[in-house]
């Protein structure tokens, strides 16, 4: 895998010099968490499944953190407004979680959302997307582009960044594809302010991302590459999907706004960096590549574990100096 001249790639915050994170990495690599996603079609649903079946879905919040508005996409699919107060805030961040399109939200991510909102001083909107067990990825893709349209009738465009992590940020990312296709067939949807895409994957297509995968399979200890394999033939459904929304790497970014990746050097989707990189450069739209050294899949938002809170601070930063130019 190689970067263009013209790419930029910078070096993002690290934790090599924690020994807590070194710690943490091998007690993750001992549980044998990416054993979950090797295997058949069948078999990494039934795992996902069983997951799933452990609070894994949505449930309204009962807490007096923050004040919540359940918004129901199309009808069927949940989408939480995560609001500091009864008012709405000029300033809101559509959040997506990731799960490899099989493994629902957990409790956590709500917490997340909270914090997000909190140092953003901005709403956050947390859909709750279908999952692939009975969804095609095209499916996913439609229930965000609800998400954002609903979100457009209260928040200028200018105002909303869009943030999200593994599969959640491919979602990111193919909305961007969804709308450049919608506005194609004359409708008129506004791209949004900023994104950031926290370790997005996508299939592979080329023998150079095929071979850029398996050799990260070797220091990855949460993504193997079997799956990003099997992801196709999890997120088509059995359905004729466009290879754009499946192959997310090679999508449709005509005037994406500003987009910062953030990756490890460590994990098998960083083998799509390239790839991105490549597809924003053709399509005249601008982005960056921030890289954190041997470290892990979705690093830069898991501020809990130690050595990532640095990368977290970044990308909060990133998206508050984004808020403060458009004073």
């Amino acid at each position: 895998m190689k970067f263009d001249p013209q790419d930029k790639v910078v070096k993002a915050p690290d934790g090599l010099k924690n020994p807590l994170y070194h710690l943490t990495k091998a007690v993750v690599r001992a549980a044998k968490m990416k054993q979950s996603l090797v295997g058949t079609k069948e078999e990494v649903l039934a795992k996902a499944a069983k997951m799933n079946g452990k609070n894994r879905h949505f449930e309204m919040p009962d807490d007096n953190k923050a004040h919540y508005t359940d918004h129901m996409i199309f009808g069927q699919y949940h989408c939480l407004e995560i609001c500091a107060e009864k008012k709405r805030r000029k300033r809101a961040v559509l959040f997506v979680f990731g799960g490899g399109m099989i493994l629902g939200s957990d409790k956590g991510d709500v917490g997340l959302s909270r914090k997000i909102g909190a140092m953003q001083e901005a709403d956050v909107w947390f859909p709750y997307y279908p999952m692939c067990h009975e969804h095609d990825m095209l499916e996913n893709v439609q229930m965000i582009y609800g998400c954002y349209t609903e979100m457009l009738k209260s928040h200028k465009p200018e105002n909303i960044v869009l943030l999200g992590f593994s599969s959640g940020a491919a979602l990111l990312l193919n909305l961007i594809t969804y709308i450049n296709e919608q506005n194609d067939g004359g409708s008129s949807i506004p791209m949004p302010g900023l994104l950031i895409p926290v370790s997005p994957g996508s299939v592979p297509v080329n023998e150079a991302e095929k071979r850029a995968i398996y050799a990260l399979d070797k220091t990855d200890i949460m993504i193997p590459a079997e799956f990003m394999v099997t992801a196709r033939e999890i997120m088509a459904h059995g359905r004729e999907i466009p290879e754009k929304y499946l192959a997310t790497a090679h999508g449709d970014f005509r005037n994406a706004p500003m987009t910062h990746f953030y990756y490890g050097s460590a994990e098998t989707l960083f083998a799509f960096a390239p790839s991105y990189a490549e597809s924003f450069r053709r399509a005249g739209a601008k982005c960056v590549i921030h890289v954190g050294k041997n470290m892990h899949h979705c690093y830069a938002l898991q501020y809990f574990i130690p050595g990532c809170k640095p990368a977290f601070r970044e990308v909060m930063g990133i998206i508050r100096s984004y808020y403060a130019k458009l004073k």
